[in-house]
């Protein structure tokens, strides 16, 4: 029997409750007959779960349904009040996953690596399908990094292309298409992936949360190599699921000089650079797809082991998350 789910809708990261959005989001009788209800990106969720759901009627819902939080960032961020907010956070769930080691130990929950989402995220393949033969085509870009460059990362980059080499081209910005209505997401997430597949080392710049954020799997299951920079202290057990010049490259934070050596023997010895891409794409799909972080989320809460789904070619959210339950009779609402 498939899987039921009900995918809610996010309204965006600004509070405005409006009528548009009241009729677009679950009521809470809908949600009552869910067996499981998956709560993403929490702390950006739950400023409108409590603009919308009584707090009373919430804690009603968490005693009969079990509410799992999806976190995304590291709960160390100040610029969002997370250390502050935490215990409100948890308040409006039962279950706790975090992609960031530190916190699932200091507050109490599972540690969850991301996913990359293997149907969009992949090698390139002689049909262009994540199903497909792969095959080895030429790098574009040799050195690059997609996302955004706020101040920290701007600051970093300024210094590190001192010493990458006088020819060597750092290739930086957004992957975007959008019209008159806005991002078209898909077609967004299709350009990004075939970005990342251009690119011989995809130089991730210093990510505010300290965990590894979740470009780092997608580029990985592209077949790119990813240079990410060695957290110290609590943080460094994230770092610990891919193995240094195996896997991935990690780099020194702030020792540019020696971020820079690391770029040129790279570029110098391309197959090395491509052993590595190949392992950690392997390892990525095998061990870090989205559909296992599903599951892995669902089994932990239900303790009932959910079927691994057969690979498919959709990109829908919808239906990534369907197959990821593919084999369980469960009803899951997921907002």
């Amino acid at each position: 029997m498939g899987h039921e789910v009900r995918d809610c809708f996010f309204p965006g990261n600004t509070v405005q409750v409006t009528p548009f959005i009241l009729d677009k989001m679950p009521t809470m009788e809908q949600l009552l007959e869910s067996d499981l209800v998956i709560v993403f990106y929490m702390e950006y969720t739950q400023p409108w779960l409590k603009a919308i759901y009584p707090f009373e009627q919430w804690e009603l819902l968490m005693e009969k349904v079990p509410v799992l939080a999806r976190f995304d960032e590291s709960m160390d961020r100040g610029d969002l009040w997370l250390p502050q907010r935490v215990p409100e956070l948890k308040k409006w769930a039962t279950h706790y996953s975090f992609p960031a080691a530190q916190d699932a130990e200091k507050y109490g929950g599972e540690w969850l690596p991301y996913g990359a989402d293997t149907t969009i995220f992949h090698p390139p393949t002689l049909n262009g399908l994540s199903d497909g033969p792969i095959i080895s085509k030429p790098k574009k870009y040799d050195l690059g990094f997609i996302g955004t460059l706020y101040q920290q990362r701007h600051e970093y980059l300024m210094k590190l292309i001192q010493h990458v080499g006088a020819k060597t081209i750092f290739y930086s910005g957004n992957v975007i298409v959008q019209d008159l209505g806005g991002l078209r997401e898909r077609e967004t997430t299709e350009l990004l992936a075939e970005n990342y597949r251009q690119i011989r080392i995809f130089f991730l710049l210093p990510p505010t949360s300290r965990l590894l954020v979740e470009k780092t799997f997608d580029i990985m299951a592209s077949d790119t190599m990813v240079m990410f920079p060695r957290f110290p202290g609590d943080a460094a057990k994230n770092l610990t699921i891919f193995k240094d010049e195996i896997h991935i490259v990690y780099y020194e934070l702030g020792f540019f000089a020696n971020n820079g050596k690391q770029v040129k023997y790279y570029l110098e010895h391309p197959e090395e650079c491509e052993r590595i891409a190949r392992a950690g794409g392997e390892l990525v799909r095998r061990e870090y797809t989205l559909e296992i972080m599903l599951q892995k989320m669902i089994e932990k809460v239900t303790g009932a082991p959910v079927a691994r789904p057969d690979k498919g070619a959709s990109n829908d959210r919808l239906a990534r998350i369907d197959r990821a339950m593919a084999q369980s009779s469960k009803r899951v609402s997921c907002t």
